[in-house]
């Protein structure tokens, strides 16, 4: 197994023999500790929705209900409905309250990395994108880019939520990097985070926002300098300096 394949099957079962077995081989160089990283994700998330259920709670509840008496059953039936629909309202509302405020740019990290999740093959393509189908695709989305200094291994329009992005995968020396353009989000705050064992980068950009993804941000000032400088050439070329 290559570095390629460790990345891509390491979002997918990290848990595997092969995995483990990779790791020791030092597929990529710190995959013993990426392998760890994800491992231990797991097992925190695996906890944390860990709900142990009385497996005679049926019998305890009829039982408990048969001790009372109709009127009194009744009454408390009516009251602990009424205190149960008080408490899911309460927790509706204020996951309702914390979803409405989440920022627009974590909104757009979330959404990011979700996609980015679900196109683990988008990181092992290794042939470069023709150079004619890049600017063509910048075009539709209304960004001139010197594509000839451009080098995307994957290229495509993808949808993030209700928008739009341009999906690319460009290499790098720590490994490739996920790169996304989003055209008409005007309110993304430059921030780096990590989620989900991604390094994130969100950037406004142009007429929207540049996102990056990879398992280390160790790139990603190279990479943000040099879509500076492709979008800068673009401008002199086309008479807008």
């Amino acid at each position: 197994m290559d570095c390629s394949e460790f990345r891509r099957r390491l979002l997918i079962d990290p848990g595997s023999p092969e995995m483990a077995n990779a790791a020791n081989a030092r597929a990529c160089p710190d995959a013993p500790a990426r392998l760890a990283e994800a491992l231990g994700f797991e097992q925190a998330l695996g906890r944390a929705l860990q709900v142990e259920i009385p497996g005679d709670l049926a019998d305890r509840v009829i039982a408990g209900a048969q001790m009372q008496t109709p009127a009194i059953a009744s009454g408390r039936s009516w009251r602990a409905l009424a205190q149960a629909a008080s408490l899911v309202l309460g927790v509706l509302a204020s996951l309702g309250i914390w979803m409405s405020s989440r920022s627009p740019t974590e909104q757009l990290i979330e959404a990011s990395v979700e996609h980015v999740a679900h196109e683990p093959y988008a990181m092992t393509r290794t042939e470069i994108v023709p150079q004619a189908l890049v600017a063509r695709m910048f075009d539709e989305a209304g960004l001139r880019v010197e594509s000839r200094e451009l080098e995307v291994s994957y290229l495509n329009r993808c949808p993030l939520g209700e928008r739009l992005s341009v999906h690319m995968v460009m290499a790098a020396k720590n490994g490739p990097v996920t790169v996304l353009y989003v055209p008409g989000e005007g309110a993304i705050e430059r921030l780096d985070s990590r989620s989900a064992m991604i390094a994130v980068r969100t950037m406004p950009f142009a007429d929207g926002a540049l996102v990056l993804l990879a398992e280390s941000n160790h790139d990603f000032d190279r990479i943000e300098s040099a879509w500076h400088g492709w979008t800068s050439k673009a401008l002199v070329a086309s008479g807008g300096l």
